[in-house]
């Protein structure tokens, strides 16, 4: 009970992460971005076309789906704690009621582990579907070229230069892309540009590193306008950001979280199963030991009587002889009774 507990306690952390600092968790995929060169995103005048920030606030609001998976890790570590708080006391108390509980409680734990492992594991499941899709809408909503006052713009443009991505599913999630550009010539101060994707899609190794031929303002404005059609193809990235990032948290981090939920998963079947035997093993009715034994009676020692020796005369069976003075000396020494 007292690793699971433990285990409910871990849960309970990494939930309350997951759904009120989920911002952490995406700056830690974008590691990379200190080593790309950005000098081929700013024009002549200092306007950049691909803006970025590493510090993504840690509230960041990316659709329902963040609180909702937050959520459910948090709902399992309750559980898991509950279950371990009640497992102990039934234990403890051989209570029928509790045990029943326990199981029930340990059963719904274990069934939203199951899901969070679907979750872990596979990326075509209702819940990617539904987050693929406010993603979707909100690239839709609030992504723009400048991103001067959209938090989501600069995120996005991170995530897609250092993963190497480009929108949500691919490449075909962007439309109506425009820049409106503008020139120190006094003879034309504005352009409106067109591009067919974001020019933080186009390939960081060919636009974004120091000694590269293409990382300049012209040709990644080019790249953008020409975006996944024609000679453009092999200058965008083609994959979909969120499948580029669930095989990175994969990779980094999926044999570790995948580790921890079936070690969890089997730890609690095994108490399902010791709960069970539990409520159908009688209890131990220990007998109570025996009484002490009656203390001894005291002995009362009387004082011991002497009776006084009674002398018994001795029968003599002859006369004694007699001492009486007389002439005839045979006959004063004879046993004759007188």
């Amino acid at each position: 009970m007292a690793i699971s507990l433990i285990w409910g306690i871990v849960i309970l952390a990494m939930g309350t992460v997951i759904k009120f600092n989920f911002g952490k968790l995406v700056s830690g995929q974008l590691e990379e971005l200190d080593t790309l060169d950005l000098s081929s995103c700013k024009s002549a005048t200092g306007q950049s076309i691909c803006p970025v920030t590493k510090k993504v606030p840690e509230d960041i609001d990316l659709g329902d789906w963040v609180h909702l998976i937050g959520t459910f890790v948090i709902l399992s570590g309750v559980l898991v704690t509950v279950f371990s708080a009640i497992g102990f006391v039934a234990a403890l108390k051989h209570s029928t009621p509790l045990i029943v509980l326990f199981i029930v409680v340990c059963l719904g734990a274990t069934s939203i582990q199951f899901y969070l492992v679907q979750v872990a594991t596979s990326e075509e499941n209702g819940f990617h579907n539904s987050a693929k899709t406010q993603l979707k809408h909100k690239l839709n909503n609030e992504y723009t070229i400048e991103g001067t006052k959209s938090t989501f713009t600069l995120v996005f443009n991170a995530i897609q230069m250092t993963l190497g991505c480009c929108g949500i599913n691919g490449v075909r999630d962007f439309n109506n892309l425009s820049f409106v550009e503008k020139f120190s010539d006094s003879k034309q101060t504005i352009s409106t540009k067109s591009f067919a994707v974001p020019p933080s899609c186009c390939r960081k190794n060919r636009y974004f590193c120091t000694s590269c031929t293409d990382a300049n303002y012209i040709a990644l404005t080019r790249c953008a306008q020409i975006g996944a059609s024609g000679t453009g193809t092999s200058a965008v990235s083609s994959k979909g950001c969120y499948r580029v990032m669930f095989e990175q948290v994969s990779a980094n981090s999926g044999h570790t979280i995948m580790g921890i939920l079936l070690f969890i998963i089997v730890w609690e079947m095994l108490q399902i199963v010791l709960g069970i035997l539990v409520k159908f093993t009688p209890p131990v009715v220990e007998e109570p030991p025996p009484p002490p034994p009656p203390p001894p009676e005291p002995v009362i020692s009387l004082p011991k009587i002497v009776e006084p020796e009674i002398e018994e005369e001795k029968f003599v069976a002859h006369a004694r002889p007699s001492t009486f003075d007389h002439p005839d000396v045979n006959r004063i020494k004879s046993t004759e009774i007188w």
